[in-house]
């Protein structure tokens, strides 16, 4: 039957069609009905596996954050989720410590979701916490100046407006936190 798709462009056509279908189906809408903790946020309640983390829906100031996050473009060059690729687990780590892969559940609260595709900056779905107050006010102001090379434009505006940038620093903090799989404390904000 397939043979008849070398000479048939309609037949091909279907055939892909069925095919685009099925993986489609067996990568998206197959894996939440069959793990139902996609759906519910991370809650690691078995101490024995590290220590609790608990996700939580977005405060105020961190929601006017994320729309500062969507409003500049961040997303566009900056991912938030860490790939099974262990070059990923190890760039998004801390301390030695390598990071979890992303899973679904971490993004409940999200909409829409902020994956980004294009990996111009760094990852920044474990950033929370790695860096105080000052280092990103700084970073805003000129990357280059803590980034050796950086191409983030600077984002002077935002490090000069204090409510957006606490705002902003608030969202930042909160990526990668509910599981809690960092060796040392984490900056407070």
């Amino acid at each position: 039957m397939f043979g008849k798709t070398d000479v048939s462009a309609p037949l091909f056509v279907v055939a892909a069609l069925v095919c685009f279908l099925i993986g489609g189906l067996m990568t998206t809408v197959v894996p939440p009905l069959v793990d139902a903790s996609w759906s519910r946020p991370f809650k690691n309640d078995d101490p024995s596996k590290g220590p609790t983390g608990v996700l939580r829906p977005y405060t105020e100031i961190e929601l006017k954050g994320r729309a500062i996050y969507v409003r500049e473009g961040c997303w566009y060059c900056h991912t938030q989720q860490t790939r099974t690729i262990l070059a990923d687990t190890v760039r998004s780590g801390w301390r030695g410590v390598n990071a979890p892969i992303s899973t679904p559940d971490e993004f409940v609260y999200d909409s829409p979701h902020l994956f980004g595709t294009k990996r111009t900056g760094p990852d920044l779905s474990h950033v929370g916490g790695k860096y105080d107050v000052q280092w990103h006010r700084t970073h805003f102001r000129n990357p280059r100046d803590l980034v050796p090379g950086s191409v983030m434009p600077p984002f002077p505006w935002i490090a000069n407006n204090e409510p957006e940038f606490q705002a902003l620093v608030a969202y930042i903090q909160t990526l990668g936190r509910a599981k809690d799989w960092r060796p040392d404390h984490d900056y407070e904000q």
